[in-house]
């Protein structure tokens, strides 16, 4: 089986309370300062080895892509198919109007400026969409953890 991307390795959120789940906590460690982790600590045993406190890690999969969404954008950007993958269909309606109103009135010119914008939109797009995934890969790994 294939290797899972990097996008899809757990990332464990802080718990609602505001307390830290990982990191450096303080504690009475042997030196007085900080231990990472977030063990539990008892005195006289190492706490190497103990369970970590915090939230329980869930992977998520079924997040979207950026390879994909590139993809879609190549060979069917001029539709928006893209921007209905990444969730935003009044987008890609928008998409299909200005590319559809700009070929049918270039023969008058003004479609030329319409395409031209249209144009513009799909290169904003080459740099929004990794923005996008994260974003939408977020909002579901924080539904599936319940917050």
């Amino acid at each position: 089986m294939a290797q899972e991307p990097e996008y899809y390795t757990p990332q464990p959120l802080p718990p609602r309370d505001g307390t830290r789940a990982g990191g450096y906590q303080r504690g009475n460690h042997q030196d007085g300062g900080f231990r990472p982790g977030g063990f539990q600590h008892n005195p006289g045993q190492s706490s190497w080895g103990q369970p970590r406190q915090g939230p329980a890690v869930i992977n998520v999969v079924g997040g979207k892509s950026a390879l994909l969404s590139y993809v879609l954008w190549f060979f069917l950007g001029w539709l928006g198919v893209h921007k209905f993958y990444l969730q935003q269909p009044f987008q890609g309606i928008v998409y299909i109007l200005l590319w559809a109103i700009g070929w049918f009135t270039t023969p008058i010119i003004i479609g030329w400026f319409i395409l031209g914008f249209w144009g513009l939109l799909m290169i904003i797009d080459l740099f929004l969409i990794p923005l996008r995934v994260a974003q939408l890969n977020v909002r579901l790994a924080r539904r599936v953890n319940g917050y």
